[in-house]
């Protein structure tokens, strides 16, 4: 069973139509219906295949794995692409990368002078020259 038919073996046992599963997905219908009228799986985009397989209940291997394959299936060039993108989107996503704060202005530095008109001697201490 290949992609499309997956996936229409699916829709079907939810009882839903296209339209409901354009809906689910958050995908025009038209489209929907032209992707799954082509029976190339490399017509599908990494990230549609997630919407389906979100809405459907299923995993996108689940839907690219024919019956009988052990191996993911060769992706193209373009998916390929794709899929590193919605990886490093997760990633930000999850991880919040925190920018180096710069540190607060500081105070001009005192002179010599002033630093030692604030030091405390102890009777105690023997005085240097």
């Amino acid at each position: 069973m290949n992609i499309t038919e997956k996936i229409q073996t699916l829709r079907k046992e939810k009882g839903w139509s296209i339209a409901r599963l354009a809906k689910e997905t958050d995908m025009p219908t038209v489209s929907l219906r032209v992707m799954l009228s082509r029976d190339d799986p490399n017509r599908y985009t990494v990230k549609n295949l997630k919407k389906i397989a979100d809405a459907l209940g299923v995993t996108v291997s689940y839907l690219t794995l024919e019956e009988g394959e052990l191996e993911s299936p060769a992706l193209t060039s373009t998916q390929s692409e794709e899929l590193k993108a919605v990886i490093a989107a997760a990633i930000d996503q999850y991880f919040t990368i925190k920018q180096p704060q710069t540190p607060p202005a500081s105070a001009p530095l005192e002179s010599a002078a002033e630093i030692q008109d604030d030091v405390i001697f102890n009777e105690d201490d023997p005085l240097e020259d």
